[in-house]
C-alpha cells in the first residue's frame, strides 16, 4: 500500500502542479513568517488553485494566534491546518471552529522510543512526527516506528529520494517532505521531485 505523500513548503504554483501530477495526496504552504519557506497569502492561494481540489490543501503554522490562523484559513479557503509549537487548547479551539488539525510532535533525532501520541492519531486527526521545529532536513531513528507505523501519523524530516525506501519499510501512513526535493528553500527541483515519486513507487 502506497503512503500518503505531502509536499510541503510550496511557494510556486508550478511546483504544486507537478507534485499533484506525480502523485502527491497533500500539498502544504508554510505561513510562519520566520520560516525560509514562508508563503504569503497570495502565494498560498495560487499554490492551492494550481493543486486543485483533488488533493488536501494544508496551511502550516508555528506559534501564531488562533484567531489569525482561523482568519488565514478562511481567506485561503481550506479547512486543513498543521500546528507547530501550539498548545492542545489552541488545537481543540480550532477544531471546534471546523478545522481539521494536524498536530506536530517534535522529536530528538537520537530518540529511542516512539512517544505517547495523545490524542490518538486518526486520518481525521493526524499527527506529524518531525525533528526539532520542522524544516531542519534531519531525520530521527525510523527504527522506533517498528514494522508498521501508527495509522494517522505522517513522518517528516530528512526524507530524500535516496532514503525514502528505508522509511517505507516501516509502512508509514504518510510521508511529508520539503527540503529533500528542493534547489533552494521554497523552490522544488523537478528532477528530485520526480526521482522521489519514482522511488516511492518502486519501494511500494
Amino acid at each position: 500500500m502506497k503512503p500518503l505523500v505531502k509536499i510541503c513548503g510550496l511557494t510556486r504554483p508550478e511546483d504544486a502542479r507537478l507534485a499533484v501530477d506525480l502523485g502527491a495526496t497533500h500539498v502544504g504552504c508554510v505561513m510562519a513568517p520566520t520560516s525560509p519557506r514562508w508563503a504569503s497569502l497570495e502565494q498560498a492561494k495560487s499554490v492551492f488553485r494550481a493543486a486543485g481540489d483533488g488533493v488536501r490543501q494544508v496551511l502550516v503554522f508555528r506559534g501564531q494566534d488562533v484567531s489569525e490562523i482561523l482568519e488565514v484559513a478562511c481567506a485561503v479557503a481550506t479547512k486543513n491546518v498543521q500546528l507547530h509549537e501550539m498548545s492542545e487548547e489552541d488545537a481543540l479551539w480550532l477544531e471546534e471552529k471546523g478545522l481539521t488539525v494536524c498536530r506536530a510532535r517534535h522529536l530528538d533525532p537520537e530518540t529511542e522510543f516512539l512517544p505517547a501520541l495523545v490524542p490518538e492519531p486518526t486520518p481525521e486527526r493526524p499527527v506529524l512526527l518531525d525533528v526539532g521545529s520542522g524544516g531542519s532536513g534531519r531525520s530521527f531513528r525510523w527504527e522506533i516506528l517498528g514494522p508498521e507505523s501508527p495509522r494517522g501519523v505522517f513522518i517528516a524530516g530528512g526524507i530524500r529520494p535516496d532514503n525514502v525506501a528505508a522509511l517505507l519499510s516501516h509502512r508509514p501512513y504518510g510521508v511529508d517532505l520539503s527540503s529533500g526535493i528542493e534547489s533552494s528553500p521554497g523552490v522544488k527541483d523537478p528532477e528530485r521531485m520526480t526521482a522521489f515519486f519514482e522511488a516511492v513507487r518502486s519501494a511500494s
